[in-house]
């Protein structure tokens, strides 16, 4: 259960993407606590596509992460679009509740790192709460300066958590863990974006329906309108223009063979 098979990898930008469900990709996780190394673990929407397309570190961290899930209607309509169907929608925000039940049952520790001032720790309240146990190691938001970079390290390090979770958008988040893990020792890290903004009650997340139906994102776009725009307006369609070029580079090569 722990690694992927090579078949259930796909490939964009060269990164590869796990194609499993949400409750595998829980397994990939857990398998990774046991390893001696620090395992990179981060989840990619169109959106993160599209920065890696353009920043060359980020793209280098992700094809190098332990494991990377697809994340989003943008993930799973590339599938479509290259003949590799998505099988699930493995984003972190619905993975948050999975992973602190697991931690209740396997008896691991969290730290959440990022958010502005109070938002990790109220986020550190519902995990808690959810769990009905003492699943956090600690927290702290995500303003700290380089000076401070050191000491944060020491003080994530001793809460002896066994999962780090990063809060602080792409690719910063990614980018952040890749040059501090040779410091860090929790068996686990991940990227998860605005987790904490939506389970601090900071950020609304999307009725239910409209997650059903993949248009989350317009909900993002409806109450976060200057922030977004340029996100989902453009960037949704640069990033079905890329898959169409994508496709088509992919169709010559067959046609070639």
């Amino acid at each position: 259960m722990g690694e992927p098979h090579k078949d259930d990898i796909f490939y964009l930008l060269d990164i590869p993407i796990a194609n499993v469900t949400r409750q595998r990709a829980l397994a990939m996780i857990w398998s990774s606590l046991e390893k001696p190394d620090v395992s990179e673990m981060h989840f990619v929407n169109a959106h993160c596509i599209n920065v890696a397309a353009k920043d060359p570190s980020y793209l280098s961290v992700l094809k190098q992460a332990k494991a990377v899930f697809a994340d989003g209607t943008g993930i799973r309509k590339a599938g479509e679009k290259l003949s590799h169907p998505i099988v699930d929608n493995v984003n972190g925000t619905d993975m948050f509740p999975l992973i602190c039940s697991e931690c209740k049952r396997t008896n691991k520790k969290l730290y959440l790192l990022g958010g502005k001032p109070g938002v990790a720790e109220k986020s550190a309240t519902w995990a808690n709460e959810y769990a009905q146990s003492d699943i956090i190691a600690g927290f702290h938001d995500g303003f700290f300066t380089e000076e401070q970079t050191e000491g944060l390290l020491v003080q994530i390090n001793a809460s002896k958590a066994d999962l780090l979770l990063v809060g602080m958008g792409v690719p910063k988040q990614e980018l952040w863990l890749h040059t501090h893990l040779s410091k860090l020792t929790v068996p686990v890290v991940m990227g998860v974006g605005a987790l904490f903004d939506f389970y601090s009650g900071t950020v609304s997340r999307s009725p239910v329906w409209m997650r059903k139906l993949g248009i989350e994102w317009v909900w993002r776009l409806m109450i976060e309108p200057r922030r977004m725009w340029r996100r989902y307006i453009i960037g949704n369609v640069a990033f079905l223009m890329r898959i169409e070029k994508i496709r088509r580079e992919q169709r010559k090569e067959r046609q070639e063979l």
